[in-house]
């Protein structure tokens, strides 16, 4: 299945656009842009360049994920290079483990076609990208947001929106995946925006909760 023509996408300007619809799904957000401003949207690259760096993330800070990738840029590695075996020191040196020089393998030889996967549908696409060796459903889900700019994906299964969740919505506990994704069931068309919210609610929460101590 494909997308049609006029699909709207995320933009750095659309978020201030939708704020009103956004916010007669779940009225708590106003509080959001009241306390905190409206959060940005920047997009990110698109490719397989793009999911190489999520994974070099994956569960690392940001600062030792920037780090890495900072290195793995500099140092100029060629897709061939991977697939023949021949970097796998470099990239230990680099501070690649052993999991995720397997994972980068896997997705330099998937073949991906990105410009189809532009016009594919949401579901289609995560199907299509967790497949791969390395590529779980939150790094799927954060590639449609980020850098194919869909408007409708929710990553229930992130943490942080989790605790978002439970802090602004005033719940007894932070939600389980499947309880999350329940909860955004509601907020159908623009989960993608609600999440950018909760981010953002997060970042600045725990920023303010922790000038308390």
């Amino acid at each position: 299945m494909s997308l049609s023509n006029n699909q709207e996408m995320l933009s750095a300007g659309f978020i201030k656009d939708i704020a009103p619809s956004v916010y007669k799904l779940e009225k708590r957000f106003r509080q959001v842009e009241r306390n905190f401003g409206l959060p940005s949207f920047d997009p990110r690259e698109k490719g397989l360049v793009a999911l190489k760096k999520t994974i070099v993330g994956q569960q690392l800070s940001i600062a030792s994920a920037a780090a890495i990738w900072g290195r793995f840029l500099d140092a100029d590695i060629q897709d061939e290079e991977i697939l023949n075996n021949q970097a796998d020191n470099k990239l230990k040196n680099l501070g690649f483990s052993r999991q995720k020089i397997s994972y980068l393998k896997s997705l330099t030889e998937s073949g991906l076609d990105f410009d189809k996967m532009e016009t594919m549908e949401n579901e289609d696409v995560i199907n299509l990208l967790t497949g791969i060796k390395g590529v779980g459903l939150w790094t799927a889900e954060i590639y449609c947001i980020f850098s194919l700019r869909r408007l409708d994906i929710f990553p229930a299964g992130d943490l942080a929106l989790q605790e978002a969740a439970k802090n602004l919505l005033n719940l007894e506990n932070r939600p389980s995946e499947k309880e999350m994704r329940k909860i955004a069931e509601s907020w159908v068309p623009y989960r993608s925006v609600c999440a950018i919210i909760l981010w953002h609610f997060y970042r600045n929460f725990k920023s303010r909760e922790s000038t308390l101590w």
